[in-house]
């Protein structure tokens, strides 16, 4: 019986996975919130598109990691934790839709600096590579609408 080559990711191409997973995970809980103090409807729907194409995103890098042979990968959770580990008064902190479409475009860069950090990484596996790619293309077109949506509310 022939056995199959498990998947066996550099341990710092693995770290990367796992705080990029974190990172997606975070703030995917961090824009549901925000998203329910914005009042102009399009907004919060582009708003919460990132939020669930976050949550698609971290449940895909763990399902590739645990298909692969992936060891002690954290397990995916599609449930929204209690609102009691969510920020404290997000209205207070983010006041207007400015201040949240300010802390949207700071976690861009967050975000695509993971991505970007794990693409530098030698990726042993072609298909991981795609996948983080897509996935990173995907992210920015979504702050892309996202900043197109803003700039005509400006206008």
């Amino acid at each position: 019986m022939r056995r199959s080559k498990l998947f066996v990711a550099p341990s710092s191409a693995l770290g990367k996975i796992q705080r990029l997973y974190k990172l997606l995970v975070k703030e995917k809980v961090l824009f549901e919130e925000m998203a329910c103090h914005i009042n102009d409807r399009a907004l919060r729907c582009t708003v919460l598109s990132l939020a669930q194409q976050n949550n698609q995103y971290a449940a895909e890098l763990s399902s590739y990691i645990k298909c692969e042979g992936g060891r002690e990968f954290p397990a995916f959770v599609i449930e929204t934790p209690s609102s009691s580990a969510l920020p404290a008064a997000p209205a207070e902190i983010y006041p207007d839709e400015s201040g949240i479409l300010a802390y949207c475009r700071s976690n861009e860069r967050k975000i695509m600096l993971a991505y970007r950090k794990l693409l530098r990484e030698s990726l042993v596996y072609e298909g991981l590579q795609k996948m983080v790619s897509y996935q990173s293309s995907g992210i920015v077109a979504a702050f892309m609408q996202l900043k197109l949506l803003s700039s005509l509310k400006k206008a």
